[in-house]
């Protein structure tokens, strides 16, 4: 199914009031009443633009003697959706885009062998599980890997792609993430905050961050953060390359294990771009944001 966004007129009129208005057009001298009240202001919506055209793919499947017996547990299942640029772009961004954007969503489900397709995940997984169940027959554990991806957010120069993942395949507790991305309209590239903020922008847009951070974890600003558990690089707090650019701000997120330990959990953060206009970088895509609140 392809995805697109359509303008909804705010005002709809019904077959009586279309033939009154008709036959008025026609009608020399026709009034409306009186001249003050003639005219009426109709706000007109503005026309939302599509910059991308794209459809959502699935793979839902059933693998290993569940597929065949339904009383079983060993079972694989695999439940994948990720979007897939159609058009609106040239056939060059497009093919690099769902390039990318299909090596980005594989290299983060939690394999050891990056697969380079759906297709060769599927077989992948499949082959491994089969494996398992013939050294080991008794084993019974079901193994799953779940995957939800869709566009969050377009815009005229970029797009900007969020991926859930879940699997598991055995040990104590299964594993999730999320992974954020944004894309470049122009190249199909993924984009890095240098290419979008000044050089040096780091000191103060992770000092900012920190502050959202300790908010978010409720860590105040005279205890450390290692001493609460986190493990960034010599205790100093540091942005990830995991973000995504929606809506004039940049949403950040730490997976559980990237910088503590599984029980603290996942973080998210959200800075406003607004208040960062001097690191915007000149011909980036996020260009215009210097000069619009």
């Amino acid at each position: 199914m392809i995805k697109e966004l359509r303008l909804r007129p705010s005002i709809l009129m019904n077959k009586h009031t279309a033939s009154i208005i008709m036959l008025c057009l026609l009608v020399m001298g026709c009034s409306f009443g009186d001249k003050k009240n003639s005219k009426t202001e109709v706000p007109v919506a503005d026309a939302v633009p599509r910059f991308v055209s794209y459809r959502v793919n699935k793979i839902d499947e059933l693998l290993g003697p569940c597929a065949s017996d339904t009383t079983t547990r060993k079972c694989l299942t695999l439940q994948l959706e990720y979007p897939e640029i159609t058009g609106m772009v040239s056939n060059e961004i497009v093919q690099k885009l769902n390039e990318n954007i299909r090596r980005d969503i594989l290299g983060s489900t939690f394999l050891s062998d990056q697969p380079t397709s759906f297709e060769e995940l599927k077989t992948s997984m499949e082959a491994d599980y089969s494996s398992l169940l013939e050294e080991f027959p008794e084993y019974s554990n079901p193994w799953a890997l779940e995957v939800n991806s869709d566009i969050l957010y377009q815009d005229s120069l970029f797009i900007s792609v969020a991926s859930t993942i879940y699997s598991y395949m055995g040990g104590a507790h299964p594993n999730s993430g999320q992974l954020y991305r944004s894309y470049d309209l122009r190249t199909g590239e993924p984009i890095r905050l240098s290419d979008i903020l000044t050089e040096g922008y780091e000191a103060t847009l992770n000092e900012a961050a920190e502050i959202e951070f300790r908010m978010t974890r409720e860590i105040p600003p005279n205890e450390s953060l290692k001493e609460k558990g986190y493990w960034f690089e010599e205790g100093k707090f540091a942005l990830n390359e995991n973000f995504a650019i929606i809506n004039k701000s940049l949403i950040f997120y730490f997976n559980p294990y990237e910088i503590a330990p599984y029980a603290l959990g996942p973080t998210e953060l959200e800075l406003k771009l607004t208040d960062f206009v001097r690191l915007i970088k000149e011909g980036s895509v996020i260009e215009s944001y210097k000069t619009t609140n």
